[in-house]
């Protein structure tokens, strides 16, 4: 059962690495084509990677000391969110392609994106990676973990959210007012 808790960890970590492939390929695609200096902010961004350095950091440091069918459910069920975080997030930043930029970034030519995950949702990569860290914080059994997704990572979300709503507001105009009606922020049907 052990092992099976450990497979279970790691497929939970592995979860990251198709996201983190994204978010590199897609930087030097941009950092290619950008002509401009970027017309968002970094400290949302600088604040919540600092939030997932923390979170990394407690995850791995206080792993909970389960055993048995407790970690084993933990690990599985963990093992499912992130997996289900890390498929949100590639398939929202697949949906966006040339739209996507790690720092708020957004014109006219890239367009607004409003389709597949983005129907129900305005930011469904941050949700997605929030299922990811949840999901991870569960796997390892790590109350520390969890309580820095909800605390720091989750409301460091809602900041860069805001700063590419502004962005996107001042681009867009109506187009975007309408759009933002429409769908809820990062929770479907809820927030």
């Amino acid at each position: 059962m052990a092992t099976l808790v450990v497979i279970l960890r790691i497929i939970s970590l592995l979860a990251f690495a198709g996201p983190l492939s994204f978010l590199s390929a897609g930087r030097r695609a941009k950092l290619a084509r950008r002509s401009r200096p970027s017309g968002g902010d970094r400290a949302p961004v600088v604040a919540n990677v600092a939030s997932f350095v923390l979170f990394f950091v407690s995850f791995f440091a206080y792993a909970g000391g389960l055993t048995g069918s407790t970690a084993l459910m933990l690990a599985s069920s963990g093992s499912i969110l992130a997996l289900a975080g890390a498929a949100l997030v590639l398939r929202s930043r697949a949906e966006l392609g040339a739209a996507w930029s790690l720092v708020p970034d957004a014109d006219q030519q890239t367009g607004l994106v409003t389709t597949g995950p983005y129907r129900f949702v305005r930011h469904p990569i941050y949700l997605g990676l929030s299922i990811l860290a949840v999901g991870q914080a569960l796997a390892f059994g790590s109350g520390p973990a969890l309580i820095i997704v909800l605390f720091a990572c989750v409301p460091t979300f809602a900041l860069r959210a805001r700063a590419e709503e502004k962005l996107l507001a001042c681009i867009f105009g109506d187009r975007y007012a309408d759009y933002r009606r429409r769908t809820r922020m990062i929770i479907p049907f809820v927030l």
